[in-house]
């Protein structure tokens, strides 16, 4: 399973963002990073792991994004829609969860679209293969109590974060390209540090550093990012994000950490139909679109996740699959020999 689990967090951490991109070539060195911290073989397989033991059927599990703020990103970014519906429907055929995603007010028309893209029903209650969608606020007053109640009402046994942004040492927001956007994201590092004060496993997928969970590896982050130890506002604090996880999972997308949780939850409960078929990949991605929801390279809602285009992101999605197959069949000769 561990040589499963390695050669899936590759598959994962290749990279293919647009050269214009400055920070290009540095997920790997991330990855790394945090998978020498963490002392595995694999940062999947230690996720999936990490759940199975803690969640159990009909709890309620928490699942975050936020990156919808004018004028670039007015509903929100592809990367974190897909990767939180990902990980939620997992939870919720897999295991009997009942997935509650956290986002944005400017995220959730994409996050509903993208869900019930995915074969989840979302509605206003809890119930079996549904989920709800909340909306979290940007004033930061409003999120201390927001972050409250809804820690109280759902009393959640794990907390999943894809591509949500998070402050530095100094409280402040910033672009992976290390620039102010404070103002009008949901500060949703205050559900993140209230439920790790509560024990809550917490689980995050990053790919800049800015993100909630990037606080585990800061270190890494500072010394490997172009504007992780000095960003381009004047707070002059660096743009990497002070909140840790339980697990970081650096990828190429965020959105793709997840699918490498999920991918490994589908192995070790035998289970491949947990992870979405290619066909589903698609719907999720042309919800996001239709829903105004933008690729967070070129602010354009277009058929594109980091710039990467929607067949490379479903080509991804059958090699997954293919690992998947071949490690079950693999253990069934195992068993007949």
């Amino acid at each position: 399973m561990e040589i499963i689990g390695e050669y899936v967090d590759r598959i994962l951490t290749v990279e293919m963002r647009p050269h214009q991109f400055d920070v290009r070539g540095k997920i790997h060195l991330l990855y790394e990073y945090a998978r020498k911290q963490a002392g595995v073989p694999s940062l999947s397989l230690l996720a999936a792991q990490k759940v199975l033991d803690r969640v159990k059927r009909d709890d309620t599990v928490l699942v975050v994004t936020g990156t919808g703020s004018k004028p670039f990103l007015p509903n929100g970014e592809s990367d974190g829609p897909l990767g939180c519906a990902s990980i939620a429907r997992a939870l919720a055929l897999g295991l009997g969860a009942k997935p509650v995603f956290v986002v944005g007010e400017n995220d959730v028309n994409g996050m509903k679209a993208c869900a019930r893209a995915i074969g989840l029903n979302v509605e206003d209650y809890q119930y079996r293969n549904t989920a709800m969608v909340l909306g979290f606020p940007s004033d930061a007053a409003a999120a201390e109590k927001r972050a409250a109640e809804i820690l109280d009402r759902f009393n959640p046994t794990a907390m999943f974060s894809v591509e949500t942004l998070g402050p530095n040492d100094k409280g402040v927001y910033h672009s992976v390209l290390g620039f102010d956007v404070t103002a009008h994201l949901p500060k949703l590092h205050t559900l993140f540090d209230k439920a790790q004060a509560r024990g809550i496993l917490t689980i995050a997928g990053i790919d800049g550093g800015n993100e909630l969970g990037s606080g585990t590896i800061a270190d890494g982050v500072r010394q490997i990012m172009p504007y992780g130890a000095r960003c381009q506002c004047p707070c002059g604090g660096g743009n990497t994000c002070r909140v840790p996880a339980d697990v970081v999972f650096p990828a190429t997308t965020s959105n793709w950490a997840l699918y490498g949780v999920v991918t490994m939850l589908a192995m070790l409960l035998k289970r491949p139909d947990l992870l979405q078929d290619v066909a589903s990949e698609h719907r999720m991605l042309e919800a996001c679109v239709a829903a105004g929801v933008s690729d967070g390279m070129t602010f354009r809602p277009i058929m594109a996740v980091d710039g990467m285009c929607d067949a490379a992101n479903e080509a991804l999605v059958t090699l997954l699959h293919e690992i998947i197959n071949n490690g079950l069949l693999e253990a069934e000769l195992d068993r007949s020999v």
